[in-house]
């Protein structure tokens, strides 16, 4: 996995590219963020905690670039937006393309997160 993060006027846009799976799930759910190597699931779990830290912020994870998403990323997807839920904030997940946008909607995520194609 990929993964980059922006500022812009309409929140916090967060990219992600490749594959998304158990693998970066483990790394992320093992360690602390500040344990972790640097790579993407460092970049990432620095990026949760920064969504729990602004809670007025829209947040949104652009899912244009990704091409594979297991069960597990799934779930963190799942945790993430409950996580900034609770804190206030939203989390929608933009432009899901290729085998991830029915693959969203077969597991009923757009019944949780605001999707945009």
């Amino acid at each position: 996995m990929r993964f980059s993060q922006e500022d812009t006027p309409e929140g916090a846009v967060m990219t992600l590219d490749g594959s998304f799976t158990f693998n970066d799930f483990r790394q992320l759910a093992s360690s602390p963020a500040r344990q972790l190597a640097s790579s993407p699931a460092r970049q990432l779990a620095s990026s949760l905690d920064a969504m729990r830290a602004r809670p007025a912020c829209p947040h949104i994870l652009d899912l244009s670039g990704l091409e594979f998403l297991d069960s597990a990323a799934r779930g963190m997807l799942l945790i993430a937006e409950e996580e900034v839920t609770v804190s206030g904030s939203s989390l929608t997940l933009r432009r899901p393309t290729g085998a991830i946008a029915p693959l969203l909607e077969l597991a009923a995520m757009d019944k949780v997160f605001r999707i945009e194609p």
